[in-house]
């Protein structure tokens, strides 16, 4: 990941991924558009185009183009087999199962982000987690269509089984990013294209290829570059560098605004229902989000100090006296039990702790010069520096 991108901050970062999220709720849209193509050559269709805006992404991020094929093996897995696994299987099923089970077997993977979240180095499952992830999972349930069920009870098991597996997968996916916070959002760019090509084998040899007519050729460019493209890239940097309790229960307004999109598109009535689900949605997410604003404000009460605003290294190269050592001294050690006092998220931290505990190094060091002279009223020299 470009140094760029190390620099934002987690609520940045959050935001980020919340906007992947609000595009994703254009596929439920768009694939209305595809149904008369097959499911998986819909998918390697849409995942060409994804690949497609890799050059400019690169360019954007300042990433290096091969920066995937610099990752393990298991990168490759758990990305491309999350990626096909999970489309192919939605695409594939959303059209045959009882849509009532479907949404709300789809509806667990925000659940699954949340809970399993907490078992994650550096993270702890709150109260307002949960409430916000319940409050989204009941407003889900509000979408669900109770009419009758287009397929008969043996064939729904099965696409049933296919969405409950869609499920896991994008859980596990998100869950296990987070653990690779240092494989670059960038990178997704050379996934796509395999995913294009593996899904594209596997349409050549269970499907019969059917030419797209130009409205559906727009639908499955639409489908590449936000809700397979872009939601993903976005959804992906959030995940790694954000509140993943918060983005988990936040992906629950996807269903919801998707609803909207095709009650606005296809001229359907907006129901009441549907605004009692926004409502409930909405506030699980905030709910849920909480610790992340507490965070933002936590920071900002234990800002760094005034006199070290230009850095933690250059205020200990600047030392040229033992008043000055004390001081400066202080000051680090002080810091170092802000930060102990909100140490909820590690990563907030990871750059100042760095350079703090280089500052404590040098700072013994220049104790131990002290000690070492002939005098106690000896001056550190400046002349121990330290490069940032």
């Amino acid at each position: 990941m470009s140094t760029s991108q190390k620099g934002v901050s987690r609520v940045t970062a959050s935001l980020i991924g919340a906007v992947g999220v609000v595009l994703w709720a254009t596929e439920t849209m768009l694939v209305t558009l595809t149904t008369s193509i097959p499911p998986l050559q819909t998918v390697a269709l849409a995942f060409m185009f994804s690949a497609a805006m890799s050059p400019a992404v690169w360019f954007l991020t300042g990433s290096h183009p091969l920066e995937a094929f610099r990752q393990p093996l298991r990168v490759w897995v758990l990305t491309v087999g999350s990626l096909v696994g999970y489309h192919s299987c939605i695409y594939y099923a959303t059209q045959q199962a009882p849509p009532a089970a479907a949404a709300l077997l789809q509806s667990t993977t925000p659940l699954m982000i949340v809970i399993g979240s907490a078992f994650l180095p550096g993270e702890r499952l709150r109260w307002w987690h949960v409430v916000g992830a319940l409050l989204g999972f009941v407003g889900v349930t509000l979408l669900v269509e109770t009419g009758g069920e287009g397929a008969s009870a043996g064939s729904s098991i099965f696409y049933l089984a296919l969405i409950g597996v869609a499920a896991g997968l994008w859980g596990l996916y998100s869950v296990v990013a987070r653990t690779l916070p240092d494989v670059p959002s960038s990178a997704l760019g050379v996934f796509y294209a395999a995913c294009a090509v593996v899904t594209f084998a596997a349409h050549l040899t269970l499907e019969t290829w059917v030419p797209p007519q130009p409205t559906e050729w727009l639908a499955v460019a639409g489908l590449g570059i936000f809700p397979m493209g872009l939601a993903i890239y976005f959804w992906d940097f959030g995940l790694k560098r954000g509140d993943i309790q918060a983005l988990g229960a936040f992906s629950y307004v996807e269903p919801f605004i998707g609803a909207v999109l095709v009650a606005l598109f296809t001229g359907a009535a907006l129901s009441l229902s549907l605004v009692w689900s926004g409502l409930l949605v909405v506030t699980g997410a905030v709910i849920a989000s909480a610790g992340l604003w507490r965070k933002t404000r936590a920071t900002h009460a234990i800002a760094k100090p005034s006199s070290l605003s230009h850095g933690w290294l250059q205020s200990v190269n600047d030392i040229g006296s033992q008043a000055e050592l004390h001081h400066v001294t202080n000051l680090v050690i002080e810091r170092l039990m802000s930060i102990g006092r909100d140490y909820d998220d590690p990563r907030a931290y990871d750059r100042e702790m760095k350079e703090l505990l280089l500052a404590l190094e040098s700072i013994v060091r220049i104790w131990d010069e002290l000690q070492a002279a002939s005098g106690d009223d000896a001056d550190p020299k400046p002349a121990c520096q330290l490069v940032a």
